[in-house]
């Protein structure tokens, strides 16, 4: 339990057996109680570090009265089915988010059917596929769902008579991705959606939307324009100068880009062949395909495919079909 300001406490929920190590959730206190910003896994370690962090300001569940999720990847939702029980809370989740909870974590054959069509079209040879389309099966035993009490949209001011959030949709990582503003304060809490060193995740998939990247980069440009102090994130640890985080968030994908279009000047290849020539995980000194788990290859492909439709939307690539699979080549 750290207070990073008056009134707004940082809490770290353990990731047993994950580089990442821990989630921040975000506790602000307010004259109606306390809002709850993003809740870890649903498993004891991270339920009982929860429930001993609000002990140490002398609060329970029970005054927890509002809770709001950033997104619904299980390191952020996880516990909020099994919070609401406790605490009565209100779950607020905008609604592109909630719109995937049943097909994420409930009724799942339908995706796991579309992610390896999805997969197998982008050239994932058959010997690859079923790892790589069940690599995040295992994830759904942290999840504890349900459905939102308030609906997001962006643009809402959530209040806890302390504090006034702006809602802000910052899409990309996840598409209906939530940040919130406090403009008295000069603090955004960002979720995964900006970090201080890890770059966040962007790819194309069944759920996503058809240009995620170009989704994110926007809304980059126009957070860029908040007069922040602050930024307080799902990982890792608060920081500041939040201009020149974005600025390398950009730097990276117009790197990206470049060294997509290096892989293709020369032939036509899959989401995949690229994907194997890239070099992955750069902010901890970088992996070949070879060395990346089955989870990592299937995001490295999905990322692959956001930067690929990005550049075809501005026209530096194309695509076509040849024998049931994309190709993809330079303009």
């Amino acid at each position: 339990m750290k207070e990073v300001i008056p009134g707004i406490y940082q809490l770290q929920l353990p990731m047993l057996n994950t580089s990442l190590g821990h989630v921040n959730a975000y506790l602000v206190q307010g004259s109606n109680g306390y809002l709850l910003i993003d809740t870890g896994w649903n498993t004891d370690e991270s339920f009982d570090s929860l429930e001993r962090q609000l002990a140490e300001i002398g609060i329970s569940f029970e005054d927890v009265s509002q809770i709001l999720i950033t997104h619904i990847h299980p390191d952020h939702y996880g516990l909020a089915g099994k919070l609401k029980q406790l605490s009565r809370a209100k779950i607020a989740l905008h609604y592109v988010e909630k719109d995937s909870i049943e097909s994420r974590y409930i009724s799942i054959d339908k995706l796991l059917q579309q992610i390896a069509q999805w997969l197998h079209i982008n050239g994932v040879p058959a010997k690859e596929l079923h790892e790589l389309q069940t690599a995040s099966v295992g994830v759904i035993k942290f999840v504890a769902t349900t459905l939102p009490d308030v609906i997001l949209r962006g643009g809402e001011t959530i209040s806890n008579g302390t504090f006034s959030f702006q809602v802000l949709w910052t899409p990309g990582h996840s598409p209906g991705h939530i940040s919130l503003y406090e403009p008295s304060q000069k603090i955004l809490i960002s979720g995964d959606y900006i970090l201080p060193t890890i770059t966040p995740h962007i790819g194309l998939y069944p759920q996503s939307s058809i240009n995620p990247l170009d989704d994110y980069l926007k809304s980059l440009n126009a957070i860029k324009q908040l007069e922040v102090n602050l930024i307080l994130p799902g990982h890792e640890h608060p920081f500041i100068n939040l201009q020149q985080r974005i600025d390398e968030l950009i730097r990276h994908h117009e790197q990206r880009n470049s060294e997509i279009l290096e892989t293709i000047k020369v032939k036509p290849k899959t989401a995949y062949q690229i994907a194997t020539e890239m070099t992955w995980m750069s902010d901890i000194g970088g992996a070949s395909w070879q060395k990346l788990a089955p989870w990592d290859k299937r995001m490295a492909v999905m990322e692959t495919l956001a930067h690929l439709e990005s550049m075809r939307f501005g026209k530096k690539v194309d695509k076509f079909l040849e024998d049931s699979t994309i190709c993809y080549h330079a303009t």
